[in-house]
């Protein structure tokens, strides 16, 4: 057991027991928590196979397999038989890390549901790591999987699933929420505006609910704070809705963020003074990397040239 020892100290998983066949959840003092079985460690090769479900702080639910021995591609594809009925795939690819293969994830919430109960349910797996190639197969055992899994994805957010038209999505929503109040959207303008706000290279959206007001409720969606914004990231299948709240202003910076004029109570101001979000949208979770107050706030929106307070 000689990669226990080394596995556990590496990713926060001291109380594991001494033998991690079977799957067990181990939440850590960072907050980081992952379900994981290891169900392969030699200690006369040194190889070893870890798989987790889990995630970091903030971060949403993502699988991991953290290996040693043979030679893995990357991105690694890992087909799931469970109880001998094929139940789905893994498309891993590799980040660095102090072992010698780590590869992660992020949860398909479209894709991987089914796969993720049919773990948790189960009465054993079998892995196939690179099907194409290698073609190495390795039983899972999946004794404890159904609480260790569950714990995991109740401790970490899913991924929003992918949006293929965010603003017809948003507007047949609004529509028929006026229609219920008996009114009709009327588009103002600067009811949605494209840019690329975490530096890929891709248009992202900015959606603006204070750009379609229904006729009955003029301030259904507006308030001293602002209106309702969503902010959609394109990602490979379509947008994923990284951010939606009442917010004065969202302004676009250089690099993987934007910042995000809100009302003053967030920066324990009052509602009339400014408060600025630095947010960054590299992943598909967003991060508050700085909150900015006061003159402060002022002088960036004014740089930016977005909206501050209405007094």
């Amino acid at each position: 057991m000689r990669f226990m020892t080394l596995i556990l100290g590496l990713f926060g998983l001291s109380s594991l027991p001494a033998i991690a066949q079977d799957w067990s959840f181990n939440p850590d003092m960072q907050g980081e928590v992952q379900a994981v079985a290891c169900p392969l460690d030699d200690d006369e090769t040194g190889n070893y196979l870890c798989l987790m479900v889990g995630c970091e702080p903030e971060h949403p639910l993502r699988w991991r397999l953290v290996a040693a021995g043979g030679n893995l591609p990357d991105p690694l594809r890992i087909n799931m038989f469970i109880d001998e009925e094929p139940s789905g795939f893994l498309s891993l690819g590799q980040v660095q890390s102090d072992v010698p293969f780590d590869f992660v994830a992020q949860v398909d919430p479209e894709r991987d549901v089914r796969l993720l109960e049919a773990l948790r349910a189960g009465g054993g797996a079998m892995m196939i790591l690179d099907p194409e190639g290698a073609a190495i197969e390795r039983p899972l055992s999946l004794r404890g999987s159904g609480k260790a899994i569950a714990s995991a994805m109740e401790a970490c957010p899913m991924r929003a699933p992918a949006v293929a038209d965010p603003v017809a999505t948003v507007l047949s929503s609004l529509e028929a929420e006026c229609k219920d109040l008996g009114g009709v959207l009327e588009m103002v303008g600067g009811f949605e505006r494209s840019e690329d706000l975490d530096g890929d290279g891709r248009d992202d959206l900015i959606i603006e609910y204070g750009g379609a007001p229904c006729t009955t409720a003029l301030s259904l969606h507006c308030g001293s704070g602002g209106c309702v914004s969503d902010i959609y990231m394109a990602r490979d299948r379509g947008y994923i809705r990284a951010w939606s709240d009442v917010v004065r202003d969202v302004l676009n910076e250089e690099g993987p963020g934007v910042a995000i004029s809100v009302h003053g109570s967030a920066c324990d101001l009052a509602g009339v003074e400014s408060c600025v979000l630095r947010v960054d949208l590299s992943g598909d979770t967003p991060q508050v990397v700085e909150t900015i107050a006061g003159a402060d706030a002022d002088a960036l929106i004014e740089a930016l040239g977005g909206v501050g307070p209405v007094e």
